[in-house]
């Protein structure tokens, strides 16, 4: 026999806090149900809960003050692996809070882990922070508590969460390289005009020969770059401050959402970037147990572009009024006829789950084959543009010196 410490909370939303006596977790567990009582915790008194060696918790290394996408999945995946091990809710909120990386999350975690043991569920105390977790994630713990399949949601959350990592770290990946050529052209000219061609002009000056063109030209930019260093700083760091203020105006950022999409090149592949995370949205909703009027609403509220949430909002008014979601799509003149008529598809056959699963792997193969076919293009533009600007540098250096040497010969 042991001595357990719980919490419950009634059908009223009452909570509870008792201590007794039970040979086992399980037997308080089913005197806890018998009464029906909804279980925030128990807790081994004097001991540390045994549950918890159960469940085999992933911890990140090193600790950071931002939420990061991995943080996040990492706590589904957690919070999926102690739950369907049989841990409480709230255990678990204080294990993977204790064992996170971030900072932040983990303060957000004991700040949950509060709020809960005050009565409120996992959906309402995670609701609260709308920076870290978004509709997406409120919709889906919000299914998984209403039919009491917490793990099971939890889970296809993390299957999601990994897919959208793995597709980000390729992208990252691939534009490594572009990168860093790009750093090491504009480092290289930058030290050219700045340091090199100011100690060369007065050298020329003193042999009093006439210059190219193109050596003018460049000593013309140097000396410009001397003169208005500082000014060029401030300028650049003047942008910077204002991208990030224009970034937090509703108004500036819903422009820039209708701009973007009508740039040539950038505006199709932000489409798909969109498109892709509707579908994928839409599936894990779905697959989720979510209705299809409200997992419309979630899918408005994460897409992150006002065009497309504009659009979407309407799709699920009129589906909520009894028109087929196939038709809306085909309607809206911005979705590919692909989508339009897998959904009819899946309106005929009941599968709806399914086909918006197989239309997010298209799209989200699509999407990886563009990216890369434009990082492959952009290497080489890359290679030529930095090879033709040095080589421009070098040119106009050395033309007067090979006028110099004639002359002394």
């Amino acid at each position: 026999m042991a001595k357990y410490e719980y919490s419950a909370k009634t059908k009223d939303s009452k909570t509870i806090k008792e201590t007794g006596v039970f040979s086992s977790k399980q037997e308080v567990i089913t005197h806890l149900k018998s009464k029906g009582l909804f279980i925030i915790s128990i807790k081994e008194v004097g001991g540390r809960a045994r549950e918890i060696k159960k469940a085999r918790i992933t911890r990140s290394k090193g600790k950071h003050n931002s939420v990061k996408l991995a943080d996040l999945t990492d706590f589904a995946r957690n919070l999926a692996i102690t739950l369907s091990s049989g841990v409480t809710l709230l255990r678990s909120l204080e294990v993977i809070a204790s064992q996170n990386a971030s900072v932040k999350l983990e303060k957000i975690l004991k700040t949950c882990c509060q709020d809960i043991r005050n009565g409120l569920s996992l959906c309402e105390s995670l609701a609260k922070h709308p920076n870290v977790f978004s509709p997406l994630w409120i919709g889906i713990i919000r299914v998984g508590e209403a039919s009491g399949n917490l793990p099971f949601v939890l889970d296809k959350l993390t299957e999601y969460l990994e897919l959208k990592m793995e597709f980000e770290r390729k992208v990252i990946g691939a534009l490594f390289y572009p990168a860093i050529l790009m750093f090491v052209a504009v480092g290289a000219v930058f030290i050219f005009l700045k340091f090199i061609f100011p100690k060369f002009s007065g050298l020329f000056m003193q042999f009093n020969i006439e210059l190219p063109a193109i050596t003018k030209f460049v000593f013309g930019a140097s000396d410009f770059l001397a003169r208005n260093f500082m000014i060029f700083m401030i300028i650049g760091a003047g942008a910077i401050a204002a991208i990030v203020v224009l970034r937090k105006n509703p108004e500036v950022m819903k422009m820039w959402d209708v701009v973007s999409l009508k740039i040539p090149l950038l505006g199709s592949l932000l489409s798909l970037i969109y498109i892709e995370r509707i579908t994928s949205t839409i599936y894990i909703l779905l697959d989720s147990g979510l209705p299809i009027v409200y997992t419309l609403e979630t899918t408005a509220q994460s897409v992150g572009n006002s065009v497309f949430e504009k659009k979407i909002t309407f799709i699920g008014q009129r589906v909520r009024s009894g028109n087929p979601l196939s038709d809306e799509f085909n309607r809206q003149g911005i979705f590919p006829p692909l989508v339009s008529e897998m959904a009819r598809i899946g309106e005929e056959s009941g599968t709806m789950p399914n086909v918006f699963e197989k239309i997010s792997k298209h799209f989200r193969r699509d999407l990886t084959t563009r990216v890369e076919r434009l990082i492959t293009l952009f290497e080489p533009v890359m290679i030529v543009v930095m090879g033709a600007v040095i080589g421009a540098l070098v040119v106009a250096l050395f033309l007067p010196l090979f006028k110099m040497s004639a002359m002394a010969g």
